[in-house]
Formats: structure tokens, sequence, C-alpha cells
């Protein structure tokens, strides 16, 4: 048992079989430190005299570290781990399990995954596998997600002993951009709490607009700024117009290379009050939901 304080950690075997590790470590470092000086100035029958009582305690360390390693990870596992390689992280009734998810019976697999999307698609369906290693079937109480999720289901439910269910999910992804995170959640039955399987949504952007939200201090100078808009992809994309859409700032589109690169510049006729504002790009981009792209100002 190892005890920080009134902590104790052998209810954490990674983290008690990483301080026994520590502890090995220090005491190896240190004794061979002491022989070292000690032989380094010559003090040959000093040293030899040491080693006589540091090398059982030498022994000692190194050996009931390997013992107590094999015995939280080899002979002794953890009840609800499996032979899978990976950290075993309980989470009340919810086990991580390498790159699975177990809940009760049953092993969610991936625990996590990325998707990558092409720019202008409308949906992306991902899926999860789920097994029953008990003897009896599994329900699903629960089966949900709680962001833009178009639909979700599982082909068995209950879970057959023995057997494999799919979770399919559909998720709406024409308003992403770069890199969202989607998640399902499910309840098993006899489980007080859900397990949340993760995608993560990767769609590569086709134009950068920098900075997005541009700003004046109130009552401070109005002086003109600049929003670059940089395409980003081989296609090209032309700006047909840029309209601000506060009569208080104007906006006007400088040209630096066709279907490429064009600057935006906002000047504000005043900045004596706080207001905001958008700026609503026209293009010619092919891609409907990337047409008419926004800039954004605030004076405060």
């Amino acid at each position: 048992m190892t005890v920080f304080g009134s902590i104790d950690f052998t209810v954490f075997p990674p983290i008690n079989a990483t301080l026994n590790g520590m502890t090995t470590v220090l005491l190896i470092a240190g004794v061979t430190l002491v022989l070292v000086i000690v032989s380094f100035r010559g003090k040959f029958e000093k040293h030899k005299r040491l080693a006589r009582y540091t090398l059982p305690s030498w022994l000692f360390v190194s050996i009931t570290g390997v013992v107590i390693y094999f015995m939280v990870y080899v002979w002794f596992r953890p009840a609800g781990s499996s032979g899978e390689a990976g950290t075993h992280e309980k989470t009340s009734s919810t086990a991580v399990i390498g790159k699975s998810l177990q809940a009760g019976d049953l092993i969610f697999f991936p625990a996590s995954q990325v998707l990558e999307a092409e720019p202008g698609e409308l949906t992306a369906e991902v899926s999860f596998s789920v097994k029953n290693r008990g003897k009896s079937p599994v329900g699903i109480i629960r089966l949900e997600s709680g962001c833009e999720c178009l639909s979700v289901s599982i082909d068995h439910d209950p879970v057959p002993a023995g057997g494999v269910a799919t979770i399919t999910g559909l998720f709406d992804i024409k308003q992403l951009r770069g890199a969202s995170e989607k998640r399902i959640s499910v309840l098993v039955d006899n489980q007080s709490r859900p397990v949340f399987l993760t995608t993560r949504i990767e769609i590569d952007e086709i134009y950068s607009i920098e900075e997005s939200m541009t700003s004046w201090a109130v009552g401070g100078e109005a002086v003109t700024k600049v929003v670059e808009f940089r395409v980003l992809r081989n296609r090209p994309i032309h700006i047909l117009s840029a309209e601000s859409k506060r009569k208080e700032v104007t906006c006007e589109v400088e040209t630096i290379e066709e279907g490429r690169s064009y600057n935006l510049k906002l000047t504000p006729d005043s900045t004596a009050s706080s207001l905001l504002g958008i700026v609503r790009i026209e293009t010619d981009c092919e891609l409907e939901s990337y047409a008419r792209p926004l800039a954004y100002f605030t004076i405060q």
C-alpha cells in the first residue's frame, strides 16, 4: 500500500506502480551517485564497505518493483479490464480500455474517431461497434446526440449475448467549418452513467478571412483597417461584392490577385459611439454554403 497523506493510492493501480517505479529509480540513482563519488575520489576501500550495505537495499527495491508491476498489470488485473493494450481508467460504471469503452458487459469500439469530410457535403455518417461479452442480452435505455444529429440508431437492441451490434449516427455538417466534435450518448441497462462516443469531423477550409472581427475603440482614431480574404484551394474564388450593413462604416474591395487574394478596407465615419455590424461578401463559389461569407466589425 502506498499512502500520501490521507490518500490510499492502492485504489489507483497505475499511480501506485508509477510511484513504486519512481522510488526504485530515485534509490538506485542515490546509491549509484554516492558510490561513484567515493570511487572517483579513489577511496576504494570505503566504496567496498558502503557497497556491503547498499547492495541488499538496491536488490530489494529492484526486485519488488518488478514483482509489483506484474501483480498490478499481469497476474491480478482489475475486474472488468481486457487484454487489450492501453490504460484502464475507471469512471463510475464506465471504463476506458485502450481504444475502446466498456459499460457492463458491452464493449464499444472505437471510443473516438476522426472523420474527414469534403467542403460542401451536407451530411456525414459514422458508426461504432458494440460487442456483448456477457451471457445475457443487454438493452440500450437511451441513445441520443446533443448536437446537430439527423438520426442515431442501433441495429440490434437488446444486444444479444456474445453478439455484435452497430450504432450509426447521421450528422448535419453543411454549416461546419474546420474541425468540430460530435458526441453520441448511450445509456446501457443497469449502468448509472452513459457512454459517450466521440467523432471529430474535419473539413478542409477553402478560404480564410482575417481578421473575422475588426474593432475600434470608442473615441479612438477612425483609421482604415484591412480584412484579408485568401483562397486556400487550387480552384479560384472571386469576390463579386462586399457590402457593409451599417452606414457608419464603409467597405472597399481591393484585388491583390484575381481569384486568390483580396483586401476589404473598412473605414468608420466616427468612433464616437458603440456599434456592431457585418460585411456581407458575395462570391462566385459554387458551394452554396460557402458563397456568401460574413465579416464582422465593432466599435466598443
